[in-house]
């Protein structure tokens, strides 16, 4: 338990050393464009992801980096097990990603501004007005060549066995034409879900083919929603 202390006060002050990094991407922005704002936060992100999961302890597998497409506009769907999980996924994605985060996210200082930076949308799902506006943003985002994330769960899994995916959790990357790269990650909840303290635990990201818009199983949405819990669930296996 004393390590989850340790590590959640080294959490909080990493935060406050990160303020100057988020500025100097406005400044970035500011000055030299997007193009060049949105590979520095690339980077930043990317390192602050790794330095997160991994000074738990934790060690990390990739699988399948060679399938994440190509395509401007990319949509990630992935089961959701821990609040490391879109550090995980910032950290060993081989492309920026945004999220749709939830709402109470935009509270926390510093780590709201990077949320935005890297073009993600805030979502209040008791909203319903909110909730389509927030998957407007996201969709015009996608179709502006930002890749977004989204767990289809809604929420953390509490046993690490895949719930079912809401029935309208794919409008962000239908109603935008992107690719659907399929996402599984493993392992994530044992950081600190499962016991609720931090402790080292090992790490896989899968990251499966993708699916395209012509692709027949696209245009039929009953069908590609249980296909992806499949893909991503992979029976359950190993999700613990």
């Amino acid at each position: 338990m004393l390590f989850t202390y340790i590590w959640g006060v080294g959490f909080i002050f990493g935060l406050l050393l990160i303020a100057p990094f988020l500025w100097m991407y406005y400044a970035i922005k500011f000055l030299l464009g997007n193009r060049i704002a949105n590979g520095y936060s690339q980077t930043f992100t990317r390192v602050w992801g790794r330095l997160v999961v991994l000074t738990t302890g934790s060690k990390v597998k990739v699988i399948g980096l060679e399938n994440i497409a190509k395509a401007e506009r990319t949509c990630f769907i992935s089961n959701h097990q821990s609040l490391f999980d879109i550090p995980l996924l910032l950290g060993w994605l081989d492309r920026q990603t945004g999220f749709i985060a939830k709402k109470e996210l935009k509270k926390i200082p510093i780590l709201s501004g990077w949320i935005t930076a890297i073009h993600s949308a805030f979502i209040d799902r008791s909203n319903s007005r909110s909730a389509i506006e927030s998957i407007k943003f996201g969709v015009e985002a996608i179709k502006s060549g930002y890749a977004l994330a989204i767990f289809p769960e809604g929420t953390r899994s509490k046993d690490g066995h895949i719930a079912d995916f809401k029935a309208g959790s794919l409008k962000l990357a239908t109603n935008s034409n992107a690719v659907i790269q399929p996402v599984t990650i493993i392992g994530t909840r044992n950081i600190y879900e499962a016991q609720k303290r931090i402790r080292k635990s090992d790490l896989t990201l899968i990251i499966h083919k993708p699916i395209y818009p012509n692709d027949d199983i696209y245009k039929d949405k009953s069908m590609l929603l249980h296909n992806l819990k499949l893909t991503i669930s992979m029976n359950d296996i190993n999700l613990l």
